[in-house]
């Protein structure tokens, strides 16, 4: 049967839309005078650094099974922390996907957001080549913290073990999750962030019942890539090596959510995912000099 909407599959951008053709900037963009940072040749290049991540991620994975006993053997025996360190990386990527989504819905354009869900009282249509759709930056948000949540806490219970917190890590770091994903949405740390002369917006649209157990979360992770150390780079800049990959991604993090989604120049949503991949590469390099270092001293007994 003829489909008579032919707008009815309709992406966006709308004609040509192989996977380098990007649309014209977002009509706010142009209000503010950011819309020469919105080219193709910029846009592509956000996109695939936000994917680039996939290589270190898949690349510590298969540094932790390839020393796998060793591992195991550092975690006391414990194959379930080792399966727990492997899958750390993996979900931090995929954790990603529901930023990647919102990214893509949005023509991979940082630029002024406004809600569909406004009031009965005024125009709620967000008109998708005009501004960013905020209720989907807040349900991406919500999947974005939760899932690397997921993964900071495998990351930190394959470090400490089982008996951290007197035995109550891994009660603790599932009642986190349950607090984060089901707590109340109601209330949350959105704030008005303007630097400069800049646009200005809010920033942050995430409940504190997600964003509390994240911070814990992060807080713990920190100590856990400190405790690694002691085994990656035992010596006198063991906390400023050790503390860098984590440091670097956080800095992505603020980065992008005070900056790039307030002042809408994508060059600074690009470096803030470049602080991203730093992270994950420096992690990577992490991993693998661990897994070296736990061979050969296995080797030598």
């Amino acid at each position: 049967m003829e489909i008579h909407n032919k707008w009815i599959s309709r992406g966006y951008p709308t004609n040509q839309s192989w996977g380098w053709n990007k649309a014209h900037p977002k009509q706010s963009l142009a209000e503010i005078g950011m819309a020469h940072t919105a080219n193709a040749l910029m846009l592509n290049f956000v996109e695939f650094i936000h994917w680039a991540p996939i290589i270190p991620a898949f690349l510590m994975a298969h540094s932790i099974l390839h020393h796998s006993n060793e591992w195991t053997t550092y975690f006391d025996n414990d194959s379930q922390r080792t399966l727990l360190f492997l899958l750390s990386p993996i979900v931090a990527f995929f954790g990603g996907l529901p930023g990647i989504m919102m990214h893509t819905y949005e023509g991979w354009q940082v630029a002024t957001f406004d809600s569909p869900l406004r009031g009965d009282d005024e125009n709620t249509n967000v008109i998708v080549s005009d501004k960013n759709n905020q209720w989907l930056r807040i349900v991406a948000y919500f999947f974005i913290f939760n899932m690397q949540y997921i993964g900071l806490q495998a990351f930190s219970y394959a470090i400490l073990g089982p008996s951290y917190f007197y035995g109550c890590l891994k009660f603790l770091s599932i009642l986190g999750f349950f607090v984060g994903y089901l707590g109340n949405q109601e209330y949350k740390a959105t704030f008005h962030f303007k630097w400069g002369e800049t646009a200005g917006g809010s920033t942050f649209p995430l409940a504190w019942a997600t964003l509390i157990p994240f911070m814990l979360s992060a807080t713990l992770n920190m100590y856990a890539f400190s405790e690694l150390g002691g085994l990656v780079y035992p010596g006198f800049f063991l906390y400023l090596f050790s503390l860098m990959p984590p440091i670097f991604i956080a800095l992505g993090g603020a980065i992008e959510g005070l900056f790039a989604e307030t002042v809408f120049d994508q060059k600074i949503h690009a470096f803030a995912v470049v602080l991203f991949n730093i992270g994950f590469w420096l992690e990577l390099a992490m991993i693998v000099q661990g897994g070296n270092t736990l061979s050969q001293l296995c080797s030598s007994e």
